[in-house]
């Protein structure tokens, strides 16, 4: 597959609609989104500059050449709408803390806040590396996002563990902690628990588990490529990946994490929307966290079919 980049750089105006910048992407997708974010009352075109366009090392994708399928630009764009929603989801946080809103505890709140901003460094560091054919960095970013997604959920259903974790103030405290409760899926076997408890089955022996610990197997070794395929890349027989994988598994993980948040704890989705509301006044961003909750669960069912040879084995598509 050949990649052409847009004349004068993979770059487009501040001003230009989003589509401009994916080149080659589903109308279909982009008509859905639309839609939904239009049936709230909601400014995609705002949002989307504020969030992806003004994101530190921003570029638009190259036009993908000969391509079957519009898949590969679909995820990136895909990958973007969690963009937003972890940035909007920071923001009402963030107020949250501030304004001791209901709905979460204090330590849930700050835990929250800082794992989202931390979240949002990441994801915009995940971008710039898949779109710029560095693939190995990317994939250790999108295993340390699946860390910290897992951890971001735990905080939800253990509140003294967020009191712990907001209670750490030196780096000796804080490896102490990641090793104690998140180092080595501790986070998520405490997850699977809760899980469990509400009907969702994600014990050691599922299909699910396997595939997990085989993607952040493949992931902590870093040996797959990148986003948008390389010119002549293979995809080897039998993987569970192939291109487009961390992007992909960011993005599955971001779902997750808006999904699962919401089945843990049922009135997030309100807390986010006191948060957001509470006086003396609203922050654009911070109000779109929990409009966009329904949005991107949404966009569950478009990331179920990704690029080619991703998943063919079917198990990230449950």
């Amino acid at each position: 597959m050949r990649q052409q980049s847009p004349p004068g750089g993979i770059a487009t105006p501040r001003s230009a609609p989003p589509e401009t910048s994916y080149p080659g992407l589903s109308p279909q997708l982009l008509a859905r989104v639309r839609q939904l974010w239009s049936v709230r009352g909601l400014d995609f075109d705002a949002a989307w500059r504020g969030a992806v366009r003004d994101m530190p090392g921003f570029r638009a994708l190259p036009r993908i050449a000969d391509s079957a399928s519009s898949a590969q630009v679909d995820l990136v764009f895909l990958f973007d709408q969690c963009v937003i929603w972890v940035k909007a989801l920071h923001d009402a946080a963030r107020l949250g803390c501030e304004r001791k809103a209901p709905g979460l505890d204090a330590a849930q709140w700050h835990g929250l806040a800082a794992l989202t901003a931390r979240l949002t460094e990441q994801m915009s560091a995940l971008r710039m590396l898949a779109l710029t054919d560095m693939p190995l960095p990317a994939m250790q970013i999108a295993r340390s996002v699946s860390e910290d997604v897992d951890m971001l959920l735990v905080l939800l259903v253990r509140r003294k563990l967020a009191a712990r974790f907001i209670a750490c103030t030196t780096v000796e405290e804080a490896n102490a902690f990641w090793r104690r409760h998140i180092a080595g899926g501790r986070a998520f076997r405490a997850l699977t628990e809760k899980l469990y408890e509400i009907g969702l089955d994600y014990s050691p022996d599922t299909d699910y588990e396997r595939w997990r610990k085989d993607v952040l197997a493949n992931l902590g070794a870093a040996v797959h490529s990148n986003a948008l395929a390389l010119p002549g890349t293979a995809r080897r027989p039998g993987a569970h990946l192939g291109n487009d994988n961390s992007l992909h598994f960011a993005t599955f993980r971001c779902h997750e994490l808006c999904a699962y948040a919401q089945l843990i704890k049922p009135g997030l989705v309100d807390a986010l929307t006191r948060a957001a509301r509470t006086p003396p006044e609203t922050r654009a961003r911070a109000a779109l966290a929990a409009p966009l909750s329904a949005i991107v669960i949404d966009q569950i069912r478009s990331l179920s079919q990704p690029a080619p040879g991703l998943a063919a084995d079917g198990a990230a598509c449950r």
